[in-house]
């Protein structure tokens, strides 16, 4: 007699066919992610991405910074997301603020920041981010039917020797063996959806890098880099000519 957990798990695992329906339905449940997360999350990243570069791929030239300037009011809109926050990737908006928030008017009609433009933008993987996540979680499944395929293989085996006092051992151990069998196909699917998720995040990551590359370079061409190293010497430098001049004053 089985408790109410093992008789269920007995119950929803002794045809051999259960598992072969759910390792199929592991693998298309991993198809299905990818397909999802590519309309929802990796092409409209794309398409973001590439509508960034194209705003400041006009502005290319000795006079970028000055054009970056005189637009920046019609710059800040779009790339804050304003124009189309329904579908404004959160990344790209955060990355967006941390970067402007570091922008300074030199006073010369352009701007200055302190960091490069890749180190404000982050997480803007998370498409594959998210796959790689899945890619867990689905060898998790994978292995968790299979040892509940297990558990029901040999609860049943104990059954069948415990009836039959022990002279049906022999076909009750060949029971176990090809329901056990069959249960391994959750853990085979599982991992083969973990392997195709991360081959496709790992595309996916390489695009995205390759699309970030091209519009931090421009945004980076559109401003004067100024590190914080940079400018206590150039402090330094202004203090060492205030300090000759007072003592030539101090002198005549």
């Amino acid at each position: 007699m089985h408790d109410p957990v093992t008789a269920l798990v007995v119950t929803l695992f002794s045809s051999p066919g259960v598992a072969l329906l759910l390792a199929g339905a592991i693998l298309l449940f991993g198809i299905g992610l990818i397909t999802w997360s590519s309309f929802s999350e990796y092409r409209p990243l794309q398409e973001e991405l590439r509508e960034r570069w194209n705003l400041l791929s006009a502005l290319r030239g000795g006079a970028a910074r000055a054009a970056f300037y005189s637009q920046f009011s019609n710059l800040d809109v779009r790339f804050g997301g304003a124009a189309n926050n329904a579908s404004t990737s959160a990344a790209l908006v955060l990355g967006w603020a941390n970067y402007r928030s570091l922008l300074v008017d030199t006073g010369d009609n352009t701007y200055a920041t302190s960091i490069r433009a890749a180190e404000a933008f982050d997480r803007l993987d998370e498409p594959a981010r998210s796959l790689e996540w899945w890619a867990n979680i689905l060898v998790a499944i994978g292995l968790v039917v299979t040892f509940l395929g297990i558990v029901a293989a040999l609860s049943e085996a104990t059954a069948a020797m415990a009836d039959t006092k022990g002279a049906g051992m022999e076909a009750a151990l060949m029971g176990l063996l090809a329901i056990a069998a069959t249960k391994f196909w959750t853990s085979i699917a599982g991992v083969l959806a973990s392997i195709i998720l991360r081959f496709v995040a790992r595309w996916r990551r390489q695009r995205i890098q390759s699309l970030e590359a091209t519009l931090f370079e421009s945004l980076d061409a559109c401003v004067q880099f100024m590190p914080p190293e940079k400018v206590m010497l150039e402090q330094l430098k202004s203090l060492k000519r205030l300090e000759i001049a007072l003592s030539r004053e101090a002198a005549a």
